[in-house]
């Protein structure tokens, strides 16, 4: 009778078939939307980064009869109309969580990130963290290359903080200097939204993960030069990210295709899946840099993405 009891506890906690699989997508998406400083999001959290002492506006989109909280952290709100404010950030550098919380709805989380300025910069070093040199002249005078005007702090205890729903600051930082701390990051709100939305859209065609494997997010000027890329590389700039699905953690992209290997058949399904959001006209202010790049001895495939705002394709198989 005891070996029975044993052998029916053992199957009782064996997975049985079907109750394996992983809880739905969330895509974290609120029933309404905010304006910061003119980006528009739903997510129930978002990260925005801003320079110190600035005004920006924080606009709410619900029903004009519905009253809104907004509890602006160390920042300042200054009444402008009851659903539009203006939030003056900080004169230190640091995070600020602002809660945004309309009259029977689910409240909205901003990790506002007050960056600390490029001014600070000295000899292309920022509290020992290398940065390097930015170019003098941006790329064929598009301002988007032109230098970031401040630097995102990272400590230690903000490795883990959500800069969206299902992306952390950390899976974003620069592969240099492991040791030392702090760190500093450039990051554009309009990557971290692409990445969402692809997101998404992937678990919608029933590739289920929680998240991308980021590769590659930030490199300093210092860093890109140092592995032999370009100098006008959107990874400098906080706009790119070189992504592949890992939901097993063995540092390569999943076999997606079912062909019993991570191959470049599995980052091209996830190009196809990218190429098809870019074809709705939703999301043509997401629109950029995708490229494919296959295997090579010491990684799998991968897949660019940026956020450049302008249509550029490549591949290297």
């Amino acid at each position: 009778m005891r070996i029975l009891i044993v052998v029916l506890t053992a199957l009782v906690l064996l997975p049985l078939p079907g109750l394996a699989n992983p809880a739905p997508f969330d895509p974290a998406r609120l029933d309404y939307a905010v304006n910061f400083n003119g980006k528009r999001v739903d997510w129930e959290t978002f990260a925005f980064f801003v320079m110190p002492g600035q005004d920006y506006e924080i606009r709410v989109h619900v029903n004009e009869s519905t009253a809104v909280h907004i509890d602006p952290g160390e920042g300042q709100l200054m009444d402008s109309t009851a659903h539009s404010k203006q939030w003056r950030a900080p004169a230190r550098h640091g995070l600020q969580v602002v809660r945004i919380e309309p009259e029977g709805h689910a409240a909205m989380h901003l990790n506002v990130f007050v960056m600390v300025p490029v001014s600070e910069v000295q000899e292309g070093f920022l509290n020992g963290y290398r940065i390097g040199q930015y170019p003098s002249k941006p790329l064929r005078g598009n301002p988007i290359y032109l230098p970031p005007t401040g630097f995102i702090e990272v400590t230690p205890e903000l490795v883990e903080l959500p800069v969206s729903p299902h992306f952390t600051l950390g899976q974003f930082l620069c592969k240099q200097q492991p040791d030392h701390w702090p760190k500093y990051l450039v990051l554009r709100e309009a990557l971290v939204a692409k990445l969402e939305i692809i997101l998404e859209a992937v678990n919608e065609r029933g590739v289920r993960t929680d998240s991308f494997h980021v590769m590659s997010g930030y490199r300093t000027p210092w860093y890109n030069q140092a592995i032999g890329n370009g100098r006008y590389s959107r990874h400098v700039w906080g706009g790119a990210a070189d992504i592949f699905i890992d939901t097993n953690g063995n540092g390569r992209m999943d076999d997606l295709t079912g062909n019993g290997k991570s191959d470049l058949r599995d980052a091209r399904l996830l190009l196809n899946i990218i190429e098809d959001i870019y074809k709705t006209r939703r999301h043509q202010r997401l629109h950029g840099g995708l490229g494919l790049y296959g295997p090579r001895p010491h990684r799998g495939p991968f897949v660019h993405v940026d956020a450049r705002g302008q249509e550029a394709r490549w591949s290297v198989p």
